[in-house]
Formats: structure tokens, sequence, C-alpha cells
């Protein structure tokens, strides 16, 4: 006769039941006498939860998957984190009746900070398969204080000497907006030539507190820009882009110099609507913007990452 142990522990308000040895046959009847009626109840109750969950679920993306490849494309709208770091600016303010002064680096010489987060909002809207319009919008601010290690001219300041406190501010605004012109498009890519506006206000403040002088600098400058884009669908949910856009400018003496702002990301489509994604940025400007009483030149540049989702309708 094969020996059997039965071991009941009370544990709150259940129990345990602990078999020894038991026949092949004998376990089987009693496994099957241990699925209590509270345990089908919990079953069911777990598989009407489960079964709601994975509806709700198909409500969602069904519709998407239903449609095979046509998602809307017509308009999209894209917001995100924006995260930028490795900055560095370089400038001068020179007054235009004095002699050129010295460059000033923020980061090194200001105590500028080289890291921001901020949000970034960009768009398209689609008239047809081949005009579209783009646009964006960012803005970043970088601070920085510091007793300087060097004489430091700006602008028509008195000459800033060595142990003097600056506190430095830059702030850069940016406004894109764009034609975009899709040289090539059908379902799994799309290749195209762009034509607009980067509009970069700039505003540098600089307060020598320990001499108790300040000048704060606001410039506006409409750069034209030309550029080239391309998107990529890996499937129908997954696909990446990829954005340039630069110039090179001498405008009557006015604002003279280049940018290159470059974008590329990958996106998923959740739902229909509905897409994440991830994107690195990489934006370089070198400026002279030249006022009536001062000339400010300006050469900076930042990586960023970005996190964002986007809206397609």
């Amino acid at each position: 006769m094969i020996e059997k142990k039965i071991l009941t522990r009370e544990i709150g308000t259940r129990s345990e039941v602990e078999y020894g040895k038991t026949g092949s046959r004998e376990r089987s009847i009693m496994n099957n006498r241990i699925s209590t009626n509270g345990e089908k109840r919990r079953f069911s109750v777990l598989t009407i939860i489960m079964g709601a969950l994975i509806c709700l679920a198909l409500l969602q993306v069904g519709p998407a998957l239903a449609e095979d490849q046509k998602y809307p494309g017509g308009f999209m709208l894209r917001l995100g984190g924006y995260s930028v770091s490795n900055a560095e600016t370089i400038a001068r303010l020179d007054a235009n009746n004095a002699p050129v002064g010295a460059h000033i680096d923020f980061t090194k010489d200001l105590g500028l900070d080289t890291t921001a987060a901020v949000l970034r909002l960009d768009g398209l809207y689609r008239f047809n398969e081949h005009h579209g319009l783009g646009f964006g919008w960012y803005a970043l601010k970088f601070t920085g204080s510091r007793y300087v290690g060097r004489e430091i001219n700006w602008g028509d300041l008195p000459p800033i000497t060595i142990g003097t406190q600056v506190d430095s501010q830059i702030r850069f605004d940016v406004y894109k907006l764009n034609y975009q012109y899709s040289l090539f498009h059908n379902d799994q890519a799309e290749l195209g030539v762009l034509a607009g506006l980067h509009i970069m206000k700039t505003f540098v403040g600089f307060n020598a507190v320990g001499i108790g002088e300040t000048k704060n600098t606001a410039v506006t400058a409409p750069l034209p820009v030309l550029g080239l884009y391309a998107d990529y669908n890996f499937t129908p949910r997954m696909s990446a882009f990829y954005n340039l856009q630069f110039f090179a400018i001498n405008y009557e003496n006015k604002a003279k110099g280049n940018l290159q702002d470059f974008l590329l990301g990958v996106e998923y489509r959740l739902f229909k609507n509905i897409a994440l994604g991830v994107a690195y940025n990489r934006f370089v400007v070198n400026l002279a913007l030249i006022a009536d009483a001062a000339t400010l030149t300006v050469n900076t540049g930042w990586n960023g990452g970005m996190l964002y989702g986007s809206l397609y309708f």
C-alpha cells in the first residue's frame, strides 16, 4: 500500500494541501479536486477582464489593421521633449565705431550652460501628393555666472577686468516655415526638396555685476534655407525620416554666415492617428548680424535628442 501524507496549513483564510507519494492515477484525481468553486470563479473573472482588455485593444488597433497601409498623412503634428547637449556658443559684440574686439567663449569664459530641455513642435500640411507646407518652433535658454579669468570687452561697456563677476544669458527662439515639393513618392518611400525661412531670434544678456554694467542685445534674423527630405516605410507601422536644411548668405552686409540643421528620426504608428518616435538633431550656425550701432557675431551649435508623439489626420 502506498503511503500518503496530508499536511494542512492555514494561511489567512486559505488552506494549502500538500501530498506525499501517490500513484500517478491518485495524483491526477487529487489535482482535479483542488480546483474549488472559488478558484473557478476567480478564473472566470480574470477571463472576462482579459477578454475586455483584448476587445478594447482590438477596437483601437482594428481599424488601422483593416485598412492595410491606408494611414492618414494629410496633416501631421509632432510634439515632444527636446533635450540639448554639448551646446557651445562663441560670440562678440562690437560697437560699429570702435575697433573689433575679441571673441568670448560663453561656455569656458562665462560658465554658460551646455544643456537644456524644452518642448519642440513640428508639423506638416500636405495640399496633395507633391506639395506641402512644413513648420516648426522651439526656444532654448542658456544661463551662466562666473568670475572672469581674463579681461573682456563687450560692446560699449567699460573693459571688464579679471575677477569681475559676470552673469550671462543667451536665448534662441527658432521658427521654421518651408514649402516642400515631393520629387518621388509611393507607398514605401518619398524624396523631396524644400525652401523656406529659418527665423532665429537671438538674445544675449550680459551683466557685469562687479561694475554694475548691463548690456542686452536682441536680433531677429529671417534666414532663407534650402533643403532635402526623405521618408521611408519599413512596414506600414514603422518608418524613418530625414530632413536637412542649410544656407549660406551675405545679404547687403546686414547678415552673413551659414547654417546647417539636420534631423533624423524613427517612429512607430501605434494606432491609426497616433505614433511615437525618437529623433536626433544636429544644429550649427555661424552668423554676423549688423545693426545700426553694433555688430553681433554668434557661432553656436548643439546636439539634440527628441522623444515625441505625433498626431496624423
